[in-house]
């Protein structure tokens, strides 16, 4: 007998950016978790930050491989968590992404796709060739579909996700993910 709740279990590692990076380059990326009003966290982080990678040779993608590791409860499907990440090149944003966490239990390869926000002004164009560039004050604002209609977005480069996840108690309470993924080629 369960008390009416379940558990998601995300681990994996951030691997990969493929951006047209110059060699000597140093990036990072940040990432978080949103989830709905109902979705607690029970272990792991819910944001994280990257180590700096140099990038050896034009290019090349920038390679991570920075695990992530969160254990969700919730009583409800509804508000599923999703992860937003930003790439940065030095301090310099160069995209943002979002996607939703697979519901199906098994392993995963997520490839979410960049964008970055355009200059909406006149003096926004002239701030970008100063080298200035417009950055969202709060990304996770992405997981949300409260006025992103009206930021313009310039598509750019896309970050490889590798994870695993366990649900337990989810069938048990009447829902249904389907099978679970086949096994991971890894």
């Amino acid at each position: 007998m369960t008390d009416g709740t379940f558990l998601l279990s995300i681990n994996g590692q951030l691997e990969w950016v493929d951006f047209l990076a110059p060699a000597g380059s140093e990036w990072h990326c940040k990432y978080e978790f949103i989830a709905g009003p109902d979705w607690n966290i029970i272990s792991g982080l819910e944001a994280g930050i990257t180590q700096i990678a140099t990038i050896v040779r034009n290019g090349a993608k920038i390679i991570f491989n920075f695990p992530i590791e969160i254990v969700y409860k919730s009583t409800n499907p509804y508000g599923w968590p999703q992860i937003v990440v930003s790439v940065y090149n030095n301090t310099q944003i160069k995209g943002y992404g979002r996607a939703h966490m697979p519901i199906r239990p098994g392993c995963h390869d997520l490839r979410i796709s960049l964008s970055r926000p355009q200059p909406s002004t006149f003096l926004g164009y002239i701030g970008t060739f100063f080298g200035y560039q417009p950055e969202l004050l709060q990304p996770k604002m992405l997981a949300t579909t409260a006025g992103n209609h009206l930021i313009r977005m310039i598509s750019q480069g896309e970050v490889q996700l590798s994870l695993n996840i366990l649900t337990q108690n989810f069938t048990t309470l009447g829902y249904d993910a389907g099978s679970t993924s086949p096994e991971c080629n890894r």
